[in-house]
């Protein structure tokens, strides 16, 4: 049980972020000029291995600041064949039954210059079927006020050939995509005391030693829900 706790410890949490930062866009978080859709583009070069995508994040660090949108949203995913290069140009593909609804409901919060959407439902890619493909839907979005120097602008990567974007208003040859965390979760401030390899270590002695001196009687290892820990016994 102790080399199974370690081992999980020890696997490296999946985390991928697609493109640089070279410019900002205001679509499709901070501005209506793209229509009620935005869908965008992953390489499925970009995936080592397929990924349970759970968590997506955008980014504000090239144009900090900006107020996003109001409104209702809806995130899909989905694979598709479209080629990166000629995605923005295309003909759009509004979402059916292949698209997975994983996020519903208001923009979450800028914060530590990040938009983090955590989803509602996972969905795992497999590279080897095409290209990732996000879809952005919402019918009652609202820009705040009409300055715009003074809308949300996310990150974007513009003519790089790892993604590609294109919005319901009309087709345009942008050939940019925003930044894009898969599973790249934010830092926790303040480490715990104890954490990391040397306190698994210790703690992998003292059930080693726990068990040579009580060789007949098994360990409770539930720790109370109150406390934030998970059972694993």
């Amino acid at each position: 049980m102790a080399a199974t706790i370690l081992a999980a410890a020890f696997s490296p949490a999946q985390a991928l972020v697609v493109g640089t930062a070279d410019t900002a866009s205001s679509i499709p978080f901070g501005s209506t000029t793209g229509g009620f859709f935005y869908q965008q583009e992953y390489s499925a070069g970009s995936f080592a291995a397929p990924l349970n995508v759970n968590e997506i994040t955008f980014y504000n660090s090239f144009a900090p600041g900006g107020f996003k949108m109001t409104g209702t949203f809806d995130l899909f995913l989905s694979v598709t064949n479209s080629a990166i290069a000629t995605f923005d140009t295309s003909a759009f593909a509004f979402p059916d039954s292949s698209f997975i609804n994983v996020f519903h409901g208001t923009l979450p919060e800028l914060s530590s210059a990040r938009l983090d959407f955590l989803l509602s439902s996972s969905f795992l890619y497999n590279p080897s079927q095409g290209n990732l493909m996000l879809t952005v839907k919402s019918f009652d979005e609202a820009a705040v006020g009409t300055d715009s120097s003074k809308w949300l602008y996310l990150d974007a990567d513009k003519n790089v050939g790892v993604t590609n974007a294109r919005f319901s208003a009309f087709p345009f040859d942008w050939n940019q995509g925003l930044v894009t965390g898969f599973n790249d979760a934010a830092a926790v401030p303040g480490p715990m005391v104890g954490a990391g390899l040397p306190g698994l270590v210790m703690a992998a002695g003292a059930l080693l030693a726990w068990r040579r001196r009580n060789p007949k009687i098994e360990p409770d290892l539930t720790v109370p829900v109150e406390t934030g820990a998970v059972e694993t016994a």
